[in-house]
């Protein structure tokens, strides 16, 4: 072939691919203007309905892109963080810049709270988990063989937060429980191009509320018809446990929490745990009180409001009464001490302190609930044996 013939080929062929591409471009731009391309993820147009969490929303847009805000408890009104959810594979014109963009399903995430552990693992997705915060206090037997063999690490959390490792693991996702503030190095990794999840669930006032949080957490990998699912069980099975206890009487009178290091966090008034006690008809001193989270109180305030309560429930990670009576021997004057009528969440805590009732009780509210009412009327539970918490002994 001469030299001119084999130049009006090649020219040919480049004409005819260039006109290929650029019908497979067009294509491509009618598909995603149109319609959803087969390949792309359609579970992620599943719309997240919220029934009790107030904590944060989400809401699909126009341009096909999920907008998630999560809400700033300490100071109402105010956003804490926003985030702008991409389908993975689909083209998105005009992305807003006011919020993280994180491209969903995430392929891996660094939980650095044991509730999201727990979340995650009833979502389904723990094999998504390349970091935690501390190995020791994985409770789940698969997660904790995992992270023994090295395919999780460990990277701190809050201050001790190991920036260099987990920009090194470079995860999709890095999930937070949120405190008052983003910290230094929170906003170090989002500087990086890492997106900060801020789980703030533990501020909801009801245990339902803060299981809904798995709808939050769902959000990232698509999975939020499972959500959906799970917690339309949980919320029935609930709300059936609080019909069982509507015609008893008021329950005895509770004490909670503990004095650690000089300051007593009581749970709020406007706390899940003080919805629990709410809903299950117990007595208890501060149901009056606004606060969501805990209160920070004084030994000589619990002790002079409360020191003759009925039953004391959750003093730190005590298994025993001899546990309680090494962390202050003040607490021997408490009634419920005198009577051993103390209950603790340590029934299904290993050695090294690693806790089911922080990694699944927040996706188990109703379990939980059956606890709370074994404890305060017995009779109308006769068969059932506590699951998270223990009677000390």
């Amino acid at each position: 072939m001469n030299l001119l013939k084999k130049i009006g080929l090649n020219l040919l062929l480049l004409t005819v691919l260039g006109f290929v591409a650029c019908q497979s471009g067009e294509q491509k731009k009618q598909t995603s203007k149109n319609s959803k391309p087969s390949a792309v993820d359609t579970s992620f147009y599943q719309q997240t309905k919220l029934k009790y969490a107030k904590g944060f929303e989400i809401k699909i847009l126009e341009n096909n892109l999920k907008e998630i805000i999560v809400w700033d408890p300490w100071n109402p009104g105010k956003i804490f963080q926003k985030y702008y959810l991409k389908n993975r594979g689909e083209e998105v014109p005009n992305i807003p810049t006011d919020g993280l963009l994180v491209e969903v399903p995430v392929k891996s995430i660094a939980a650095l709270s044991s509730t999201q552990i727990g979340i995650l693992k009833f979502l389904k997705v723990d094999d998504k988990i390349v970091a935690v915060s501390l190995p020791d206090r994985i409770y789940d037997q698969d997660l904790d063989k995992k992270s023994k063999e090295g395919k999780i690490q460990a990277v701190g959390h809050a201050e001790t937060l190991n920036f260099e490792k987990i920009v090194e693991l470079d995860p999709d996702l890095v999930m937070v429980a949120g405190f008052m503030k983003i910290t230094e190095k929170e906003t170090k990794l989002m500087q990086a191009g890492l997106p900060v999840a801020y789980n703030i669930e533990w501020m909801e006032s009801s245990p339902l509320a803060r299981a809904e949080w798995a709808k939050f957490i769902a959000a990232f990998f698509n999975k939020e018809a499972e959500a959906n699912q799970y917690f339309e069980k949980i919320d029935k099975n609930y709300n059936d446990l609080k019909a069982l206890v509507t015609n008893a009487e008021t329950g005895p009178s509770i004490l909670s929490g503990y004095n650690f290091k000089g300051t007593w966090y009581m749970p709020g008034g406007q706390s899940y745990m003080a919805q629990l006690l709410r809903d299950g008809k117990a007595d208890y001193y501060w149901f009056s009180d606004s606060s969501r989270g805990s209160m920070p109180l004084s030994f000589e305030t619990v002790f002079d409001k409360q020191h003759d309560a009925d039953i004391w429930f959750g003093p730190g990670q005590c298994r025993t009464m001899e546990d309680l009576s090494g962390l202050d021997k003040r607490y021997s004057l408490f009634k419920p001490f005198k009577t051993k009528q103390v209950y603790c969440y340590t029934k299904r805590m290993k050695e090294s302190g690693a806790n089911d009732w922080y990694e699944s009780g927040v996706m188990q509210p109703d379990i939980v609930f059956k606890d709370v009412i074994k404890i305060l009327h017995p009779e109308l539970l006769p068969n059932y044996e506590l699951h998270f918490f223990q009677k000390l002994k």
